[in-house]
């Protein structure tokens, strides 16, 4: 490749195609997971998802095999490149990534809602945003429009967490 501030010609090292397997690793590993646990269900249950899981499965087994053969030929390596370096966007990054895991392992103890009130605010902040009232105000407005959309008037059974059973205790039972 050339050096666009030398003007000279200069060789490169193989190029890092480590970090590119973690994606299909994941997404293979979801959609396994997903139809080992959807078996017992019956055929309508499961048919989209199958579909789309095979899907996904063939994807994620041609992306691996042509970057294995970019590794074989010498072309790359199993090297992770610049995402384990140390810097403020990498940090971020790995910070994004322990709220969202957090937020998941806590959901059932928190509540979808609260939750993720939270987690939008943790999140804006770390990105860099630091007004209170834009912090609570996209966030408020955020969840506010989740649950009335998939709560509200999906009627689905996304968690309430405790926080919320015990608001509901206190009212009466009343609040939804």
């Amino acid at each position: 490749m050339s050096d666009p501030d030398s003007g000279t010609s200069k060789p490169r090292g193989r190029a890092a195609l480590g970090a590119d397997l973690i994606i299909p690793a994941l997404a293979g590993g979801l959609t396994i997971y997903y139809l080992a646990s959807t078996v017992d269900l019956i055929w309508e249950a499961r048919a989209t998802g199958t579909v789309i899981g095979f899907t996904l499965l063939a994807l994620c087994i041609a992306q691996c095999a042509r970057l294995g053969l970019r590794i074989a030929s010498g072309r790359g390596s199993f090297s992770l490149g610049n995402l384990v370096r140390n810097d403020e966007f990498n940090r971020q990054r790995f910070s994004l990534a322990a709220m969202v895991t957090l937020y998941v392992a806590t959901i059932y103890w928190v509540g979808a809602t609260i939750g993720l009130f939270l987690l939008l605010v943790g999140s804006m902040w770390l990105l860099g945003v630091k007004n209170v009232r834009t912090l609570v105000g996209v966030a408020f407005l955020s969840t506010a429009i989740a649950h009335l959309a998939l709560i509200t008037l999906l009627g689905s059974k996304l968690p309430r967490g405790v926080i919320l059973d015990l608001v509901a205790a206190m009212a009466g039972g009343a609040a939804a």
